[in-house]
């Protein structure tokens, strides 16, 4: 059953998540590879830079994430999906979308098509879970809030991310040819991980 009045929403699963960083490292991993064995140097850009888009674009297009979701006193309506009962929770959190994990299925990531639409979706998830939640036993364990940004864990692969970004720049200008295009990759990638190494709990 479709839901009425939803929030227009693209739901995101751990492989679409996975896509991004597994471009990044066929990509760097393509390049090295042909220029160490003393390939084309042409070549090997365009090998790497066709794995920064194949990953991402069969993830997205080999599972859609465009849907509608209504939120309901006992959990999640999707409009293309399974329902997400609030049962069936262990965490959830609201870094940059609404993610809900799930033991022993997909970790959802929720993220809403606008803002307006986000504050909504965030607002009535926390009324809807906070009144379900009070209105279990008192045995019950409680479904956890976490936070990405600020955690070990975000600063840690920060740190990853911002190590390969200088390799890849290092090696693309230390190129007989140097690639100001390669390198600009890496940059872009090492960026990320500034962003991920220093962002704090919201």
């Amino acid at each position: 059953m479709t839901p009425r009045e939803g929030i227009q929403v693209s739901v995101y699963t751990r492989w679409h998540q996975l896509a991004v960083p597994l471009a990044f490292a066929l990509a760097a991993g393509s390049f090295m590879f042909i220029v160490l064995n003393r390939g084309p140097v042409g070549v090997a850009i365009l090998v790497a830079m066709l794995c920064l888009v194949l990953p991402p674009l069969l993830a997205f297009q080999g599972f859609p994430t465009r849907n509608e979701v209504m939120v309901l006193p006992d959990g999640l309506m999707f409009s293309r999906r399974d329902a997400v009962p609030f049962d069936e929770l262990s965490s959830w959190g609201t870094d940059d979308y609404l993610k809900l994990v799930r033991p022993g299925r997909a970790t959802l990531m929720v993220s809403a098509a606008d803002l307006q639409s986000r504050d909504r979706l965030l607002r009535e998830f926390d009324q809807a879970l906070s009144t379900w939640q009070r209105q279990q036993p008192a045995v019950s364990e409680p479904i956890r809030r976490t936070h990405f940004y600020g955690s070990a864990r975000a600063a840690a692969i920060g740190a990853v991310i911002i190590g390969l970004g200088a390799l890849c720049m290092v090696m693309a200008l230390r190129l007989r040819e140097p690639s100001i295009e390669l390198a600009a990759v890496g940059a872009l990638g090492g960026l990320v991980g500034v962003i991920m190494l220093l962002g704090r709990r919201v």
